[in-house]
C-alpha cells in the first residue's frame, strides 16, 4: 500500500508542478500584456485618430450644437453595458468633444488590448447626457473652460499633467491657450498631440482635432503663437474605473465660466509637473 502511494506521489508532484508553473506564467503573461497596454495608450490614441475618426465634417461651437453633438457621438447602450461611440454622427462638432470621443474609443481599444472592460457603472458616469453644465460628470470636466481634461485625469489618477513641451509625445492630450487668461475670457483649444516640425524657419506644433472650419483633421501652427500649453498623458486607464465615484460637480471648473485664474494656481489644483 506504501509502495503504491509512493508511486502515486511520484507520478503526480510533477504535473502540479507543472500546472502550477503553468498558471504562474499565464498569470505573468497577462501582467505583462496590460503593463504593455498601460505603456503604449498613447499608441491606442493615435491608432483611434487613424482607424476611428473621419475627417473634415464641418466645425460648430453654437450652443445648439454642443449639445446635439455630444450627445450624437456618444451614446449609452443597454445591450452592451457600455458607450458606443460614433463621430460621424457628431459632426459638425466642435474640439472637446471630438478629443472626448478619442479618449473613449481608446478605453475601448485599450480594454480589447488587456482583454478586461471597465465596470458597466464607470463607462455610464463616461456618457454624455444632456446639455450637462461645465464641471458636471466626466464630460462636464473635459468640456469645461480651463483644465478640463487635466482636472478630469488628476482627480482619476489616470495619468499625468505637464506644461513642457520637450517632454510631449505623440498621442498626448493638450490644451491649449491661445491668449494669457484662463478661465473667462480664454481662447482655448484641446487638442491630441502629434509632434513639432520646423516649417518656414519656425518651430510648429502638429495636432489633430476638430478644427476651424473643417472640422476633424490634422493642423500645423508655429509654436509661437501659443501662450500656455497643459499636456495630459494617459499612464493609468484602469483609473477610468472610479468615473462613477467622481462628485457629481466641480464647483471650481464651474467658476471658470466667469473668473479667470493664473497657470500658477492651475499648476497647483491639477498638479502639473
Amino acid at each position: 500500500m506504501l509502495a503504491r502511494f509512493t508511486l502515486l506521489l511520484f507520478i503526480l508532484l510533477p504535473l502540479l508542478s507543472e500546472a502550477a508553473e503553468l498558471r504562474r506564467r499565464s498569470t505573468t503573461s497577462a501582467t505583462v500584456q496590460e503593463a504593455q497596454a498601460r505603456s503604449s495608450f498613447n499608441t491606442l490614441v493615435l491608432q483611434t485618430i487613424q482607424h476611428d475618426m473621419p475627417s473634415g465634417g464641418g466645425y460648430s461651437a453654437t450652443p445648439e450644437d454642443v449639445a446635439r453633438a455630444a450627445e450624437a457621438g456618444v451614446e449609452w447602450s443597454e445591450a452592451l453595458q457600455g458607450l458606443v461611440i460614433s463621430p460621424q454622427r457628431a459632426a459638425p462638432t466642435f474640439c472637446s468633444a471630438a478629443c472626448y470621443m478619442v479618449l473613449l474609443r481608446s478605453l475601448q481599444r485599450w480594454e480589447a488590448a488587456v482583454g478586461r472592460r471597465l465596470p458597466a457603472d464607470a463607462w455610464a458616469a463616461l456618457d454624455i447626457t444632456g446639455n450637462q453644465p461645465d464641471g458636471t460628470g466626466a464630460w462636464g470636466r473635459a468640456n469645461a473652460n480651463g483644465p478640463g481634461m487635466a482636472m478630469l485625469v488628476h482627480e482619476l489618477g489616470a495619468g499625468v499633467n505637464f506644461h513642457d513641451v520637450r517632454l510631449a509625445r505623440p498621442g498626448d492630450f493638450l490644451k491649449i491657450f491661445w491668449n494669457e487668461n484662463i478661465g473667462a475670457g480664454e481662447r482655448g483649444h484641446l487638442v491630441v498631440f502629434l509632434g513639432l516640425e520646423r516649417k518656414n524657419g519656425a518651430i510648429n506644433l502638429r495636432y489633430w482635432s476638430a478644427n476651424k472650419p473643417g472640422g476633424y483633421g490634422v493642423r500645423s501652427v508655429p509654436l509661437s503663437r501659443m501662450h500656455n500649453l497643459i499636456f495630459t498623458r494617459i499612464t493609468t486607464p484602469q483609473n477610468f474605473s472610479r468615473a462613477n465615484r467622481l462628485r457629481e460637480h466641480h464647483s471650481w471648473l464651474h467658476s471658470m465660466q466667469t473668473r479667470s485664474y493664473t497657470f500658477g494656481e492651475v499648476r497647483r489644483a491639477c498638479n502639473i509637473r
